[in-house]
């Protein structure tokens, strides 16, 4: 756990070196759509359920600014936190979670962000499964209620301001919730 803790650690502060605002553009969001492996700019009017892409209110970075392969590449590497969470306590709902978010973020498409939605689902209802921790821990739902209050900072952040940084650290923080949730959970 010392080691997950180390890496996630790490993982912050390499999100805290990158850039935190959006870079001017013309275009309509805040954030830049430039073109990559996944996209092209004829992407913009598709209408298709496959080939939409993410819609503007969801983009969290500018889009391939350090491979063309990975669309918000900060925000696919801070899932490693929740990966690792997930593989270190045998949690499929947190791994299944994880890897659509590493998917959807790499892969901007609006159908991959409805699944990694499913995913959220999927990881809370570990969650309400899992209740009785909650009754026996009560201190437990600060860190949660924190962590919820981080992703509404994010959506406001993103979507009003152009930060990335939040997302990079809701990420983190879901993932350290969750491993001290599960480090309470019964075998």
């Amino acid at each position: 756990m010392k080691k997950l803790l180390r890496a996630m650690a790490a993982l912050l502060l390499v999100a805290s070196l990158v850039p935190v605002r959006a870079a001017d553009n013309t275009n309509n969001g805040l954030f830049s759509r430039d073109e990559g492996f996944w996209t092209t700019p004829a992407d913009e009017n598709a209408t298709g359920f496959f080939q939409r892409l993410t819609p503007r209110e969801s983009q969290r970075e500018n889009w391939y600014q350090v491979t063309p392969y990975v669309a918000e590449f900060w925000c696919t590497v801070s899932n490693a936190a929740l990966l690792g969470v997930g593989l270190y306590y045998g949690s499929p709902e947190l791994i299944f979670a994880g890897t659509v978010s590493v998917v959807s973020h790499a892969i901007p498409k609006q159908w991959l962000l409805y699944i990694d939605k499913i995913g959220v689902l999927c990881a809370v209802s570990k969650l309400a499964r899992t209740y009785p921790v909650i009754l026996k821990n009560p201190w437990l739902l600060a860190p949660i209620v924190g962590v919820a209050g981080l992703n509404a900072l994010d959506t406001y952040c993103a979507r009003n301001k152009g930060y990335t940084t939040p997302h990079l650290l809701w990420h983190c923080g879901a993932a350290a919730v969750a491993g001290l949730y599960l480090a309470h959970c019964p075998k």
